[in-house]
């Protein structure tokens, strides 16, 4: 069958039959032939391997072709007309295009023989009435050099202006009515998206949508914190939900079709991310009644429900506050807070965590922890042990990762907000949370002078860019082009054909 991503890019349109060519070949973009079958070092099998990248129906995207006959459209919303691959009794050496125009494609096997699949009819797409999408000179490079279509939008990520990429790792906290002064920052600044804090009225929906259209080819993330109970912000629009504590009546199913009835509504609203829900063990200072209980498979249950429920609803979920604030010192609004040492965190706390980053594509928030024995005195939310060392690499996160509010006391009493968004960035976070206007634009310039000195690299930008796309359902790959001279631009369909 025709690969597809579970976020939902592609689509494959039905009812074509395959057959055998008699026409003349017409050679691809390019053939790679593949090499004998091999794993790597850890026993793991190699991921499908590319045969032949053939540019798309009038240059538009390519077709990644692979060993066993599997085509991925990348960059591109015209895919070829397919049901089911025929049963192939040998692999696929090479593929081609078929005629001009057409949306067909030529399998070509070891064998000599070949096999269409997909509608050889002709389309005809010109100039803007093109689809957005296509990809650039240096995903196909990557597609060549061995990577696999799920890792070639890093690569276009690095392509993009550097403003953009740096924009995306940083998120402002604003009221309903300061969203208006956020013009420039969606539109230019290119920031990855928007806390909506306070409550909100039934015109917030207009308001996002504005600010949407501002930002254009690449959304802003519109997040807010809507656990239920005394944590809710869209009560008064979107009605009302218990606290975390109180959910624990019901059983794990009802939880998740009421979550997932909110998220709903919330997405309606034009929000795409919900900071929820809270998967601390234990009501400690801050906590109370927003964490589901004392019992960490308790907690694990109805975490997983939550979330289950609110990305079904259309809405990110962001599980907190790793590692673990249920049975921390303080309340990290108000100061820096310590938790148990890392091997009873393992024993307790971790273990929701663990779950929901082991099940789900949750992402998740760094709090302003301290970790006896791994933090040294910093906060998890700035700490490259607890976020590269624990999270990412012993708990196996590959997602979005979020701070905690850099506002907040823990922080404000050692460092200012734009030296705290550097230092979670440099740790490993994806996007760093901040207050106002004026910090988003203090962290901006803090970052980009980092990147200009060298304190900070271009890797670590690319790969926390890369995450927030996907979060956002942006393929970067889509993002990247030339205009008519050359120029590296972000993609314009009135730039097509000049």
């Amino acid at each position: 069958m025709v690969l597809l991503t579970a976020a939902g890019w592609f689509a494959v349109l039905p009812d074509a039959a395959a057959q055998t060519s008699s026409e003349s070949e017409t050679p691809p973009l390019v053939t790679v032939v593949p090499d004998a079958e091999s794993g790597d070092s850890e026993g793991e099998p190699s991921p499908p391997r590319v045969v032949a990248v053939l540019r798309g129906p009038g240059g538009i995207g390519y077709w990644v072709i692979g060993v066993d006959g599997t085509i991925e459209p990348v960059g591109t919303s015209i895919l070829p007309i397919v049901s089911e691959l025929p049963q192939l009794t040998t692999q696929v050496v090479g593929a081609r295009l078929g005629a001009p125009g057409a949306l067909g494609v030529w399998l070509q096997l070891a064998d000599d023989s070949e096999v269409a699949i997909g509608d050889p009819g002709p389309t005809v797409l010109t100039g803007e009435e093109r689809p957005l999408g296509w990809l650039s000179g240096v995903a196909v490079r990557q597609l060549l050099s061995g990577a696999w279509w799920t890792d070639v939008d890093r690569w276009c990520t690095s392509e993009l202006p550097l403003p953009v990429r740096i924009g995306q790792t940083i998120m402002t906290a604003l009221g309903e009515r300061s969203l208006g002064f956020a013009v420039e920052e969606a539109r230019d600044r290119r920031i990855g998206g928007i806390l909506v804090q306070g409550p909100v009225t039934e015109h917030v929906w207009r308001r996002i949508a504005e600010l949407q259209d501002f930002a254009g080819r690449i959304p802003l993330i519109f997040a807010v914190d809507e656990e239920g109970g005394r944590v809710q912000r869209l009560a008064a629009v979107v009605g009302r939900l218990p606290s975390a504590a109180a959910q624990t009546a019901r059983s794990p199913a009802e939880v998740a079709e009421v979550a997932a009835d909110h998220a709903r509504k919330m997405y309606q609203l034009g929000f795409t991310m919900n900071f929820a829900p809270v998967i601390d063990v234990g009501a400690g200072e801050g906590i109370g009644d927003r964490s589901f209980g004392n019992d960490p498979a308790t907690v694990t249950e109805y975490g997983m429900a939550t979330v289950e429920g609110l990305s079904a609803g259309g809405v990110v979920p962001v599980v907190k506050h790793f590692p673990g604030h249920g049975a921390a010192t303080a309340d990290t609004h108000d100061q820096l807070a310590s938790t148990a040492p890392l091997d009873e965190l393992r024993q307790r706390d971790l273990i929701p965590f663990a779950a929901v980053v082991g099940a789900t594509d949750a992402a998740v928030m760094v709090g302003h922890l301290n970790v006896p024995g791994l933090t040294g005195g910093m906060p998890a939310s700035l700490s490259p042990a607890a976020i590269d060392g624990v999270l990412r690499n012993e708990l196996g996160h590959s997602g979005l990762i979020v701070t905690d509010s850099l506002v907040m006391g823990a922080i404000r009493s050692q460092w200012s907000v734009s030296e705290a968004a550097l230092l979670a960035v440099s740790a490993g976070a994806d996007l760093a949370l901040v207050g106002g206007l004026e910090d988003a634009d203090a962290a901006f310039a803090e970052i980009t002078t980092a990147v200009a000195q060298g304190r900070l690299s271009l890797d670590r930008i690319d790969a926390a860019a890369t995450n927030v796309f996907r979060a956002k359902g942006v393929y970067a790959c889509t993002l990247v082009g030339r205009d008519g001279l050359g120029r590296q631009v972000l993609y314009d369909p009135t730039l097509v054909g000049r």
